[in-house]
């Protein structure tokens, strides 16, 4: 069995992913909606991150396919295989495909188009089709961390976030995204992960799933 901690619940934390995350979901929509460029802003973070230089490409690859549709069932699947948690593994499961089909249904309502066609001299490291707001693999990342971490010993869920982070980040490293893709996307992931947990009666850190 995993080594699920023993603090006591701490209830402020759901409250603050749902918060958070539905800021960055509604902040970002709005102003990826309300304007027709990308903001100089905006541009100058991107460029920051994806110019920087191409040899830790494949080393962020690797934790970016967390995001994707097989990457996350492979993780959810890892769940089950080393807890054992029957609501915990369904809220994981849950959490990502909330977060892989949500994104792609605001991408269709959205329409905006990846940073190679917004932006000159992008670097793309990362061959992405469709549309760019918002970012699926983070919205998945996050949505498997914030479901999986409150159940996980303590150095466990600074991973979870950390790896989710570096999905983060990776999408924008790799030339798919920008940052308020990548912003919405994880607004997306803290909810849907966070609603999956109440949803299966999970509780607060440290608690033990069933």
């Amino acid at each position: 069995m995993m080594p699920w901690t023993s603090d006591r619940p701490v209830h402020a934390g759901p409250v603050v992913a749902v918060v958070g995350g539905g800021a960055l979901l509604a902040t970002s929509w709005v102003i990826v909606a309300t304007t027709d460029h990308v903001s100089d802003l905006e541009a100058r973070v991107f460029a920051a991150v994806n110019r920087l230089p191409g040899a830790a490409w494949p080393v962020v690859w690797v934790p970016m396919q967390l995001g994707s549709l097989v990457g996350s069932l492979a993780a959810v699947g890892v769940t089950w295989l080393v807890g054992r948690g029957r609501r915990l593994t369904l809220s994981a499961l849950i959490a990502s495909q909330t977060g892989y089909w949500a994104a792609k249904g605001v991408k269709r309502v959205v329409s905006r188009e990846r940073p190679g066609m917004l932006l000159p001299e992008v670097v793309v490291r990362e061959r992405a089709s469709g549309l760019g707001y918002l970012s699926g693999h983070s919205a998945v990342a996050f949505g498997l961390a914030s479901a999986l971490a409150p159940s996980l010993p303590r150095s466990a869920r600074t991973a979870a976030y950390a790896a989710a982070a570096t999905v983060a980040f990776g999408r924008l490293y790799g030339g798919a995204h920008l940052p308020l893709d990548v912003a919405g996307g994880i607004g997306v992931g803290l909810l849907a992960g966070t609603f999956s947990r109440w949803a299966f009666g999970l509780g607060g850190v440290g608690v033990p799933p069933r």
